[in-house]
């Protein structure tokens, strides 16, 4: 995740960097966005993401009955706008003060790793799997192949996988520590990130989904803005797995 227009959007250091960690990743990213929330409990704004109204508008407001499920949730912005628009959502964040935040707005968030959550789900349960700017954590290729696997196991038949990501163009790709294909880490200030191009996505998404949409563009304010890719992507009905 990386802060929307209305937040602050921080540089990186590319001059400083920390030494590889044994620390598994889940841990570090959930280290960073402990800090993150316990420093400012509203650190992305208190509305709904740009992306999340991309996506309402694409599916053109399908009605109240869609469960949704939102992964790297943090405290619960986007749960909350589906939530008063009648939807059925849930959502998953590895930082614990983010849920507790989440839960304060009696909000269903827990606290875990996305993976272990989506296997815990039954298969074909839930309409609209949604997250914004999950995808650039500290994932390696195999992890994203996992996730992908899972969300596509979740979906019911014609369901949506909708995501941004920031991508490939990002004025801040190649700087810092090269931790992995397109991976950077730049420490001090930041967690590691793993930017996307259209033919990762397009590796990715091949077998499970089909692209209904997509938009490539530039969200933040002042000095930083951030290069992104939105993806609304749909699972085929009786396709064999």
């Amino acid at each position: 995740m990386v802060p929307e227009p209305d937040a602050t959007v921080t540089a990186p250091s590319p001059r400083t960097t920390r030494p590889p960690s044994s620390t598994p990743a889940d841990r570090r990213q959930s280290r960073y966005w402990n800090s993150q929330y316990r420093s400012d409990p509203t650190f992305f704004g208190s509305g709904p993401s740009r992306f999340l109204g991309w996506v309402l508008r694409a599916l053109g407001e399908q009605g109240t009955g869609s469960t949704w499920v939102e992964l790297g949730a943090g405290y619960g912005r986007d749960l909350a706008a589906l939530e008063r628009r009648g939807y059925s959502v849930r959502g998953v964040d590895l930082s614990r003060v983010g849920a507790a935040l989440a839960r304060q707005a009696r909000l269903d968030l827990v606290a875990t790793t996305a993976l272990r959550f989506l296997s815990r789900l039954r298969s074909e349960s839930v309409d609209v799997v949604f997250s914004n700017l999950f995808y650039n954590q500290e994932f390696t290729e195999d992890d994203h192949t996992q996730l992908f696997s899972q969300v596509d196991r979740v979906l019911a038949p014609h369901g949506y996988h909708a995501y941004s990501v920031r991508s490939v163009a990002d004025r801040w790709y190649g700087k810092g520590r090269r931790t992995g294909p397109d991976c950077f880490d730049f420490a001090p200030d930041g967690p590691v990130l793993h930017f996307f191009s259209r033919p990762y996505a397009r590796r990715l998404r091949r077998g499970r989904f089909h692209l209904v949409r997509s938009w490539e563009g530039t969200e933040g304010k002042g000095k930083f803005p951030i290069s992104v890719l939105y993806f609304l992507e749909r699972k085929p009905a009786n396709v064999p797995r």
